[in-house]
C-alpha cells in the first residue's frame, strides 16, 4: 500500500518538472543562483551506534506445568529475572544501512520538502556475557537481523549569503520489516549544518545528527540446555547518545547533476552519500 502511494506521488509531481526554479518566491533570493526545483536521487546511509535498553522482558510460553520443557523454562526464568532487572551490564550494538529513492522539491528558496522510499538491512547484537547469570551458550549473544522497506519524508530550511550558508534538515522514517522476530524501527533525525561555499559549484560544512531512534523486537528463541527450551522475549531499544558531529561536501557537476558526501563520528558513526538529478 505504501509503495503504491509513493508511486502515485511520483506520477502526480513529475509533470510539474518543467519549472526550473523554486515553485514560489524566486524574488526572495535576489541575485543568488538557485537550484532547479525538482530532484530525483539515490541515498546510501550507513550508521553504527550503541543502544540502551529501555525495557526487556522474558517469559515462558504457555504450557503444561508437568511438562519437563516447561519446568526447565521456569527454572531458567527464575535465575534470569533477578539479573535482568538491571540491564546496565548488557551491551547492545546496532548496525544499519539503507538505500532509498529520494524525491524532493524546492517550494521556496529557503524550503525544500522530500519523500524517501527504499530498503533497509539491520543487525542488532545484544551481548549478555557480562551479566551475573549462568546462561546457556545459545543465549550469550543474541543477534537480531532484519530487512525490509524504509519510507519517510522531511524538510530542509536554509539561509545563506554568497559565501556562507546554514540549514536545518528534519527527517522521519518508519519501516516495514521482515526477519526471525517481530521487529520495528522508527526514527526522527535533525541535522544542523553550517558551511562555506568554496566555489560556485562546491560547498563544505560542519554539522551533526540529533537522532531519536526507537527499535522494538519480540519473539521466541530456542535455548539448548540438553533439551530445546523456548523462551519468549520483548526488548525496546533506543540510541545511547543523541548527537554526533559530521563533516560534509556538496558538489554540482553540471546544471543537472549534484552529489553529497557526509561522514560523522563520535559515539555514533555515520556515512551518507547521495547522487541527484535536478530538473
Amino acid at each position: 500500500m505504501r509503495t503504491r502511494k509513493l508511486l502515485l506521488l511520483l506520477i502526480l509531481v513529475l509533470p510539474l518538472s518543467s519549472q526550473a526554479d523554486p515553485i514560489f518566491g524566486k524574488g526572495m533570493a535576489g541575485d543568488r543562483n538557485l537550484p532547479r526545483a525538482f530532484g530525483i536521487g539515490i541515498d546510501y546511509f550507513n550508521m553504527s551506534q550503541p543502544y540502551q535498553i529501555d525495557s526487556l522482558s522474558v517469559d515462558c510460553p504457555p504450557g503444561d506445568p508437568q511438562d519437563p520443557v516447561f519446568q526447565t523454562c521456569q527454572g531458567l526464568l527464575a535465575s534470569l529475572l533477578p539479573v535482568l532487572s538491571d540491564t546496565s551490564a548488557i551491551r547492545v550494538d546496532n548496525d544499519v544501512e539503507h538505500v532509498d529513492l529520494k524525491l524532493d522539491v524546492w517550494l521556496l528558496p529557503f524550503l525544500n520538502v522530500f519523500g524517501i522510499y527504499g530498503s533497509i538491512d539491520g543487525d542488532t547484537t545484544v551481548d549478555l556475557r557480562n551479566i551475573d547469570a549462568p546462561l546457556p551458550p545459545s543465549l550469550n549473544v543474541l543477534n537480531i537481523r532484519y530487512d525490509g522497506d524504509v519510507y519517510g519524508g522531511g524538510l530542509i530550511l536554509a539561509v545563506g549569503g554568497h559565501k556562507w550558508f546554514a540549514s536545518l534538515t528534519g527527517t522521519y522514517t518508519d519501516t516495514d520489516l521482515n526477519g526471525s522476530f517481530n521487529s520495528s524501527v522508527e526514527a526522527i533525525a535533525i541535522q544542523p549544518r553550517f558551511g562555506v561555499r568554496a566555489s560556485e559549484t562546491t560547498e563544505l560544512w560542519i554539522g551533526g545528527y540529533f537522532i531519536d531512534a526507537e527499535e522494538k523486537h519480540s519473539g521466541t528463541i530456542i535455548l539448548d540446555v540438553g533439551i530445546e527450551v523456548p523462551l519468549d522475549f520483548a526488548v525496546d531499544l533506543s540510541q545511547q547518545e543523541d548527537f554526533n558531529f559530521s563533516l560534509g561536501m556538496h558538489s554540482m557537476f553540471s546544471e543537472h547533476w549534484e552529489a553529497t558526501v557526509e561522514v560523522g563520528g563520535g559515539d555514533r558513526n555515520t556515512v551518507l552519500a547521495n547522487l541527484t538529478y535536478r530538473f
